[in-house]
């Protein structure tokens, strides 16, 4: 099992990370319904913004 390309990874989160932006926390797609938080953060060279869904156990 290949791992998947990190640039198309890098695109999947723009876009939720847009789509949480434009629609005031809401999104569709495979999050629907889910809490979704964006995490900022800062690193010595760069910050990364990146989409963080709550799991739970059923």
């Amino acid at each position: 099992m290949s791992s998947p390309d990190l640039s198309s990874l890098n695109d999947f989160n723009k876009n939720i990370i847009e789509e949480f932006r434009a629609n005031a926390g809401i999104v569709g797609g495979p999050f629907e319904g889910r809490p979704l938080l964006i995490l900022h953060t800062t690193g010595a060279k760069s910050g990364r913004v990146i989409p963080l869904l709550e799991l739970t156990r059923v």
